[in-house]
């Protein structure tokens, strides 16, 4: 599921984006993220800041993150994005 830096869509970087801007939040640091980054390893993010990430992307996008099962399977940024476009798509059909 993680996408390569090279495979980017708009969609992608617009979430992307929004992603940098929350992590920025939470952490209080500035840092541009890539695809690659593992979001413990890389980004030093404990559980209670993944929290705190993810219910901002819920409000920000109006999707559910927090119960959703391939949440839970996240390791990398790249992850995060896909599972947050898939989710956007599927909120824009319904």
């Amino acid at each position: 599921m993680t996408l390569p830096d090279s495979t980017r869509t708009s969609a992608n970087t617009e979430t992307l984006t929004a992603l940098e801007e929350v992590y920025a939040q939470v952490k209080r640091v500035q840092r541009d993220l890539r695809p690659s980054d593992r979001i413990i390893q890389d980004l030093e993010i404990d559980s209670l800041a993944t929290l705190e990430i993810l219910l901002a992307l819920e409000e920000r996008f109006g999707v559910a993150l927090v119960d959703n099962p391939k949440a839970a399977t996240i390791t990398t940024v790249g992850d995060l994005v896909g599972l947050l476009d898939e989710l956007r798509a599927d909120a824009t059909t319904t």
